[in-house]
């Protein structure tokens, strides 16, 4: 995902001890996350994924601000002259939110205040200037946090990839992953191949070497092996919209997920015979040579998988996780990529970027999911 690699700074996860062909070797570059600095926003899940928080009586709890003056403040920030504001997304508080917000930032805001996601148009063009989030502090002063849209995208198309993009995250971070459902969002309703055999793919998410098809794997078996490689690529995220410091701190929440997965893998290897590197297999797809040897992995990390997701808190059980999955989608950059084919790009606050690309159809399709880091 080129379009924001200049634009996120951050830290990223490293392997934890050992050669790339040792035992110890726990994390490969699928599990590099960008531990990112950016503040983050939240915002509301679509009302098909989640529904508008309530307080104990019941009642929605509306944000101390006005739309209106939610653009007075963003105004007040950096006026565009011509521009106008599109109403993306609105977060309405409520006493739940608020107990479990702690912390600062702009998530810790919105959750404990409400607020908005606003678009901004440029209204000659017709095309996206910035995405804003606005809420205000404790004090009650305005908190406006704004990335501009990298390159030129429509303001219709703009509002359509960011609604898409928060509905596909939000189903990647259910407990379990409905894998069927989710494929169908993709291009062709089929997880993306990677042709490169020397590319670790850690910015693709469910993709697998098109070189597998080489030794005698059936379709059924490549899916499987995407659906897992996702599936476990994804659960520090998953265990991290668990934790009560995700609204606050995004990339502690994360790194503290990276570190809960190498402490199981290490669980799930423990007084097994062979002296297997798990997490080493999710990457080094090369050396499979034999269609025994792909099922072999395939049971493997399918094992590995069940005994993950085991440990995972449902985000319908738990009223955090369930804040938390809403936080996760949140957009916090859109861009377009000017390619020979044109691919867009929409980055949330969970650090999942999902791409995207026009149809000759003119309808937008999913052509890859990946993480932001290096």
């Amino acid at each position: 995902m080129a379009i924001f690699q200049q634009s996120v700074t951050g830290l990223c996860c490293k392997c934890l001890a050992g050669s790339r062909n040792g035992p110890k070797l726990l994390f490969m570059s699928r599990f590099r996350f960008l531990l990112f600095g950016l503040a983050v926003g939240l915002s509301f899940a679509s009302s098909a994924s989640s529904a508008q928080p309530s307080d104990s009586s019941g009642s929605v709890l509306k944000p101390k601000r006005t739309f209106d003056e939610a653009i007075t403040a963003i105004q007040s920030k950096e006026r565009h002259s011509g521009s106008s504001f599109r109403l993306i997304r609105e977060l309405h508080s409520s006493a739940t939110w608020r107990e479990d917000a702690t912390g600062k930032g702009i998530l810790f805001d919105l959750m404990r205040s409400g607020g908005f996601v606003i678009l901004e148009v440029d209204d000659k063009g017709d095309h996206a200037i910035s995405l804003h989030l606005v809420s205000q502090t404790a004090s009650g002063d305005a908190f406006v946090e704004s990335n501009p849209v990298e390159g030129e995208v429509s303001a219709s198309l703009a509002q359509e990839l960011i609604r898409e993009s928060a509905d596909l995250v939000d189903m990647l971070l259910s407990t379990p992953i409905d894998a069927s459902a989710l494929e169908r969002k993709f291009y062709g309703s089929h997880f993306p191949e990677s042709h490169d055999p020397d590319d670790d793919e850690i910015d693709n998410l469910f993709a697998v070497p098109a070189t597998i098809k080489n030794v005698g794997a059936h379709d059924g078996e490549i899916r499987e092996l995407a659906v897992l490689l996702g599936s476990i690529g994804t659960w520090p995220i998953r265990y991290a919209i668990s934790t009560r410091i995700f609204p606050s701190d995004v990339p502690r929440a994360i790194e503290a997920g990276v570190r809960k997965l190498g402490t199981l893998s290490r669980q799930f290897t423990h007084g097994k015979e062979e002296s297997l590197d798990v997490l080493h297999l999710l990457q080094d797809l090369r050396w499979v040579r034999s269609a025994e040897q792909l099922r072999n992995r395939i049971s493997t990390l399918g094992l590995l998988d069940n005994f993950l997701e085991q440990k995972l808190v449902s985000p319908d059980a738990s009223m955090t996780s369930a804040a938390n999955r809403s936080i996760a989608t949140i957009p916090l950059k859109i861009g377009f990529n000017k390619t020979p084919d044109g691919s867009y790009a929409v980055m949330t606050s969970s650090g999942i970027i999902v791409g995207w690309r026009v149809s000759s159809g003119g309808a937008p399709v999913v052509t890859r999911m990946g993480l932001a880091g290096d």
